[in-house]
């Protein structure tokens, strides 16, 4: 993977869109904080009797609290931030993409385009959710159970575990870094995405995507801390840093695929079209054109003609061809009485020796004459 080239085309397309880029960043951080700070107040504050607020900004009075509908308000907090906040940030993604596939500029409404993804993108966010937080969880569990059993053994066994939770955590987050760019381009469903994602990140190799991501974390912090000196720059530098972490991930993802030409050739710069599709990525080509139509074959060239033998070559004689092997033919029904079928010929057959003429019948021999009759004596 070129580190050079990723850096040169996450800035180039966030370069070619930057002003829908922070607009879209705009609202996919506006919106859903807009909405949290409505359901805190209609929430919240429905379940606190007895506040008040003095001039000097100071909360007294709180007699009782309604814990249920706090609850029940901390819950709608995150689950409307959810599903505001990450189908928007999927739109963003998807405007990215489109640039890149169809060299399409992006529009200030892309941010909302993700909305049509909204099932797959809340069910991926949930359900890596739900795995991170299980592998945080279970040593979490254990430690505390140490600590209130007073077991050093426990607490011990916990610490261990949660050595193996964060390197699985490491390991798992820079597989699946690519779940939301395949399901925007790809098409695919949660699992499915999952599986792609991790394919690609072994393809080009798990530590370099690892140190690709941790450069660009590097980056990012070290502008936003300095940024973050000066007032109010540390929001702008979020909104501002954030569109050019998506087209960094989004130029990785080219790069992992083996189709970095096609963000070179959106940005017109010189370009080398690969071989083929990488080998390690089971859904290869997603926006290939249909194959062509196969091409008749051309007919068998006519076979040459018997070569003529050498020696009659020679002598000037014609060569005649051998001729086919003689089938017999068929008698028809008149022929066939009293006639035997003949022997069926083949190609090359033996002359039938003639038949001896028939000899002539010799003459029978004359039959001794009669004696004379004798008459009466006297």
């Amino acid at each position: 993977m070129d580190i050079g080239k990723l850096f040169r085309d996450a800035w180039g397309l966030f370069a070619k869109d930057i002003g829908p880029l922070v607009v879209g960043m705009l609202i996919a951080s506006i919106v859903p904080a807009v909405a949290a700070v409505v359901i805190a107040a209609t929430t919240i504050g429905a379940s606190i009797s007895g506040l008040e607020v003095n001039a000097q900004g100071d909360v007294t009075g709180v007699e009782t609290m309604n814990w249920a509908v706090l609850i029940v308000g901390a819950v709608a907090i995150v689950v409307v931030t959810v599903f505001l906040s990450v189908p928007l940030y999927v739109g963003i993604l998807s405007g990215v993409f489109r640039r890149v596939r169809e060299g399409r500029e992006m529009a200030y409404g892309d941010a909302f385009s993700g909305f049509a993804l909204f099932g797959r993108a809340i069910w991926a966010t949930v359900l890596l959710g739900l795995i991170f937080a299980a592998i945080t969880a279970v040593p979490t569990a254990i430690i505390v159970a140490g600590a209130v059993a007073e077991s050093g053994v426990v607490a011990g066994l916990g610490a261990l575990v949660l050595v193996a939770a964060l390197v699985a955590y490491v390991y798992l987050g820079i597989c699946w870094v690519y779940v939301f760019p395949v399901i925007v381009d790809r098409d695919l469903g949660v699992t499915a995405a999952m599986g792609e994602s991790r394919r690609l990140v072994h393809g080009t190799g798990w530590w370099w995507t690892f140190l690709v991501l941790l450069l660009l974390q590097l980056l990012v912090g070290a502008v936003s801390f300095a940024l973050g000196l000066i007032p109010f720059a540390g929001a702008v530098a979020t909104i501002v840093l954030y569109p050019f972490v998506l087209t960094y991930v989004v130029a990785m993802y080219f790069q992992a695929r083996g189709e970095g030409h096609l963000i070179d050739a959106v940005l017109g710069w010189p370009r080398k079209v690969p071989a083929g599709p990488p080998a390690y990525s089971t859904t290869a080509a997603p926006y290939g054109t249909p194959p062509a139509p196969p091409v008749p074959s051309a007919p068998p060239p006519p076979s040459a003609p018997p070569e003529v033998p050498t020696q009659l070559a020679d002598q000037g004689q014609a060569y005649v061809p051998t001729p086919p092997p003689l089938t017999p033919q068929p008698l028809r029904a008149d022929e066939k009485g009293g006639v035997q079928d003949p022997a069926p010929q083949t190609a090359v057959t033996q002359p039938v020796a003639p038949e001896s003429p028939p000899q002539p019948t010799p003459p029978a021999p004359p039959s001794p004459p009669e004696p004379p009759a004798l008459g009466p004596q006297a």
